[in-house]
């Protein structure tokens, strides 16, 4: 019989890389952390370095992925039509001036236990790779303006200098936490960041791109990354409009209902 294999990675690039700096970002609150790792991904072009997979990472679910919620075992279908496995990407990123930067594009696990397994390993190959320092990105609805935790009240001090405070939310969850908390155990500094969004309750990963956009130029400053944020900024307009449309159909609509109420009660009257 064959060995159950719970995690397995697939090396595109071997031997270690020593980057000294993470990125770390998964699908979360108004999917933040995702769209500026995408971002990331796409303006800078970064060299996929590994895949992680495992048999905890669902193809689909039915509710927030970070609340672990229902899902089901499956493959995501690109647009070319390919079928891939569900998992974790490390990237590596030279920058100009000469530091590498190491991506990750995080993956929710369907369960805590999976969660934790994953992002144990997730930091394992981080040390592997020389990381020291990791950032780790969310979104959170309590407080106006970026916000900020980390792993040493020295860095919380690092960022203030940016202009980003220490978040009074008491919760991180979901994989990106995790890996802040459990890479410190393993010697890495975590700063894990926070773009101030609005809760959808409808869908609550629903794409923010203004907190994102705001979050990613801020990170660009830390990290003096240069990155085009147009196409986001694009995005977030566009749906700005959107919504601003939504909300005066919506007024037209019911001030419509409510002149038609008003005439008949008028009429009822006569």
């Amino acid at each position: 019989m064959g060995i159950t294999r719970k995690i397995w990675v697939r090396y595109h690039k071997r031997g270690e890389v020593n980057a000294r700096i993470a990125i770390v970002g998964a699908s979360g609150l108004r999917s933040v952390g995702k769209i500026v790792i995408e971002e990331l991904v796409q303006r800078l072009k970064p060299q996929l370095l590994l895949e992680l997979y495992s048999y905890g990472l669902p193809g689909i679910y039915y509710g927030p992925s970070y609340l672990a919620s229902p899902s089901g075992a499956g493959v995501i279908i690109d647009r070319g039509g390919m079928v891939k496995l569900p998992g974790v990407k490390f990237y590596v990123l030279n920058t100009k001036n000469s530091e590498r930067v190491i991506i990750v594009d995080g993956y929710q696990a369907y369960s805590s236990i999976n969660q934790y397994m994953i992002a144990d390993k997730v930091t394992d190959l981080l040390v592997q790779q020389g990381v020291k320092r990791l950032f780790s990105l969310g979104a959170q609805v309590i407080e106006n303006g970026l916000r900020c935790c980390a792993t040493d009240l020295k860095l919380l001090d690092e960022m203030r200098g940016y202009g980003i405070n220490k978040t009074r939310v008491d919760r991180f969850i979901g994989f990106s936490g995790l890996v802040a908390a459990i890479g410190q155990r393993k010697g890495m500094e975590s700063i894990c960041l926070f773009a101030p969004t609005d809760s959808n309750t409808a869908d609550p990963e629903y794409p923010d791109y203004r907190a994102a956009t705001e979050l990613l130029t801020k990170l660009g400053e830390i990290l003096k990354l240069e990155v085009d944020t147009s196409i986001l900024e694009a995005r977030s307009r566009a749906e700005s409009e959107r919504i601003a449309a939504m909300l005066r159909e919506e007024e037209e609509r019911s001030a419509k209902e409510r002149r038609e109420r008003e005439r008949e009660e008028s009429q009822g009257y006569i």
